[in-house]
């Protein structure tokens, strides 16, 4: 089943193209976030803006099973990993663009959190 384009931004990444858009999350307060989902599916993030200005470290909700540095050895349902600092306060092409790059690169560890952003102690739970 193919992705629905209308109203979303097109990336291109390499060979591949991603789709991204921004909205209110419903499902957790009406918070602002980016959408990035690749054409296959395979990839599919959320990013919360405005995380750089709060005291813990930013997170990404993974939703997808491409993902740098997580194995998928089966795993259901989402997890939330932190990630570098970035600009966010507003949503810019440059910001997916940093968000594409860094969820595909090959990374030794992972830090994941809960859905607070607190640290998980012994993986993902």
């Amino acid at each position: 089943m193919a992705i629905n384009t209308k109203g979303r931004r097109k990336f291109v990444h390499g060979e591949k193209s991603y789709f991204w858009y921004v909205k209110e999350d419903d499902e957790d307060y009406g918070r602002i976030k980016v959408f990035i989902v690749s054409e296959d599916k395979k990839f599919n993030v959320s990013y919360e803006s405005g995380q750089s200005k709060k005291d813990q470290m930013p997170f990404i909700v993974v939703i997808g099973l491409e993902f740098g540095g997580l194995e998928n050895d089966g795993r259901t349902g989402w997890v939330r990993i932190q990630t570098p600092l970035w600009d966010d306060e507003v949503i810019t092409p440059g910001l997916v663009k940093n968000i594409i790059e860094w969820s595909l690169m090959d990374k030794e560890n992972l830090n994941f959190v809960d859905w607070e952003g607190n640290t998980l102690t012994g993986g993902i739970k």
